[in-house]
């Protein structure tokens, strides 16, 4: 590797739950907006190493941007109501908003404090589905309440437990999904992110289709879900 000085800046104060932010679901467009926040000054620089391109081979990585679902399909619309249900028992509210009173680029986003989940009004059936698993996803994976393994992480896990729950009810999200985890990937150690959160997508993508359809897909969502997270991965 080329060995070069990388700064290490202090650890983020932690927010009281009364302060937790929301957590819009958009991609690229959402994640430049959220990079525009207060530079911090670095404490002390350490040694890393890097690697050039020409240095590297194998498949290249999923690349953004995101294209957003616009399929009206029986499955999006079966899994919507199925999802919204999951959202009653786990005492979520669910709301609809104009996009210009939202996050910009979001399709939706999930409000940890009051339990809130609040999805676009313009999003088709397949990517309204795709966006509710992924708000309700951080609300099991506990995001914002009392877990916080940082927001690429984060978005890793919800989207990846959406991507393994919508496949598992025959909903194709992958010119979503992979995208918008490789958008959140240029922002930390890309090719380890879904491995990093692969426990926790399979964990929480287990109960979801377990709570939805109790019996028929337990057995088959545990030997299922392997090969889509690895999907991901790629």
């Amino acid at each position: 590797g080329i060995a070069i000085l990388a700064p290490v800046f202090p650890k983020r104060e932690k927010q009281e739950p009364g302060d937790q932010k929301e957590r819009p679901e958009g991609g690229a467009e959402v994640k430049a907006q959220e990079s525009a926040e207060p530079e911090r000054t670095p404490v002390r620089f350490r040694v890393a190493y890097v690697f050039d391109i020409a240095q590297t081979s194998g498949t290249p990585l999923p690349e953004a941007p995101v294209h957003r679902l616009t399929g009206d399909s029986q499955e999006a619309r079966l899994l919507l109501a199925r999802l919204s249900q999951l959202a009653i028992e786990q005492n979520l509210h669910l709301h609809h908003e104009d996009r210009a009173t939202m996050p910009r680029g979001a399709n939706g986003y999930y409000q940890p404090a009051t339990r809130r989940i609040v999805l676009a009004k313009d999003l088709a059936p397949d990517q309204q589905a795709k966006t509710l698993a992924h708000e309700i996803a951080h609300h099991m994976l506990e995001h914002g309440r009392g877990r916080e393994p940082g927001r690429p992480t984060e978005e890793a896990e919800a989207e990846g437990v959406a991507f393994v729950v919508c496949s598992r009810f025959g909903l194709d999200t992958s010119e979503y999904s992979f995208g918008y985890v490789a958008t959140w990937a240029m922002y930390t150690d890309g090719p380890a992110l879904v491995k990093q959160a692969s426990t926790a997508i399979q964990g929480v993508a287990s109960e979801m289709i377990e709570r939805m359809e109790p019996q028929k897909t337990q057995l088959q969502s545990r030997t299922t879900q392997p090969k889509e997270i690895m999907a991901l991965e790629r």
